[in-house]
């Protein structure tokens, strides 16, 4: 299987539905749960400087702001206030439930790099 363009084409954050799409340039559609993008936030306050991803448990459901960051990621600024999260495009595909079966769970990616 090839590998999948890492670049979006759309993303929509929806509150009510708790979740972010993703529109991928390879016509993939991610629905990622925003408790999941919370939740494996690639930040070093969440992830440290070292070792495996790591969850951390939590209950937000919305984000408040999403902003890119040059041409390679998203800056998501969570309900709860937390705002150091940038998600690389290749880390955000990954954690589309769906792609599971492609890259595993995310304790597996080896480091996220903000």
């Amino acid at each position: 299987m090839s590998e999948p363009s890492f670049t979006p084409r759309h993303i929509d954050v929806d509150n009510d539905a708790e979740v972010m799409r993703v529109d991928w340039a390879d016509g993939h559609q991610s629905r990622i749960p925003i408790t999941r993008l919370r939740g494996y936030c690639p930040c070093a306050e969440c992830q440290g400087h070292g070792g495996p991803i790591a969850w951390h448990d939590n209950h937000v459901t919305g984000i408040s702001h999403a902003e890119m960051v040059g041409r390679y990621a998203v800056l998501l600024v969570f309900a709860d206030g937390h705002d150091t999260g940038i998600f690389r495009w290749d880390y955000l595909r990954k954690l589309d439930p769906e792609e599971r079966s492609r890259w595993g769970e995310p304790e597996n990616f080896g480091r996220a790099t903000p």
